[in-house]
């Protein structure tokens, strides 16, 4: 198998070690180090820091269009939402520098504050698309006026569960925290069940806590 070329590498390395010490904890040196390069040739493929960020920023926002679409409605409502759940969960942990370093990149790289929001704007339009489709294949009732809020709860979920679990000390493997975020997802439709729908998100959501 051919070796990747070199700014290949230089992007999976540096996406690999903002994801383990985060951004601000990881410099262009170690960068160059792990990826068993020179210093002088990651300057010549990425002048800076910065560019390493902008260019992984690019790649986030290309596989994000890859998981932020309408449900196609080909099959069941609930999974096509537990399908775009687990394209999510695999977006959010492939590229989780982003979100638990937001605030800091956001000051420090004003490009990262645009993408982020159209992120999250789409997030929140597909998210609704599924809710909508969930009520109408008889999964759950909700009337119109609490789409919204059950749409922000499951972004929330979606986001920041990795977050709050390092806040709460509680922080688990990454497979685990995925199934913790699917967990409460389908755990958020149930106070909406329709009565028939209810025991298959009950059993759903076993399956998650196994």
């Amino acid at each position: 198998m051919a070796r990747p070329d070199t700014r290949t590498r230089i992007l999976v390395t540096s996406l690999l070690l903002f994801n383990d010490h985060g951004e601000p904890g990881t410099t262009t040196n170690e960068i160059a180090d792990e990826a068993d390069i020179s210093p002088g040739n990651l300057h010549y493929h990425f002048r800076r820091k910065a560019d390493v960020v902008e260019a992984l920023l690019a790649e986030f926002q290309a596989d994000a269009g890859n998981v932020l679409h309408a449900p196609a409605g080909g099959e069941p409502a609930i999974e096509e939402f537990r399908g775009f759940l687990q394209l999510l969960i695999e977006l959010l942990a492939a590229y989780r520098f982003l979100v638990r370093d937001t605030e800091t990149l956001i000051a420090a790289y004003p490009k990262v504050r645009r993408a982020v929001r159209g992120f999250v704007n789409g997030l929140f339009a597909v998210i609704e698309l599924h809710v909508v489709a969930l009520r109408d294949d008889g999964v759950i009732r909700i009337a119109d006026a609490d789409v919204p809020d059950l749409r922000r709860g499951l972004a929330l979920v979606a986001l920041f569960s990795e977050r709050l679990d390092t806040f709460s000390g509680s922080t688990v493997a990454i497979d685990k925290t995925a199934a913790r975020i699917a967990g409460a997802s389908i755990g958020m439709l149930l106070p909406h069940a329709e009565p028939e729908a209810a025991d298959n998100l009950r059993a759903l959501l076993e399956q998650y806590r196994a």
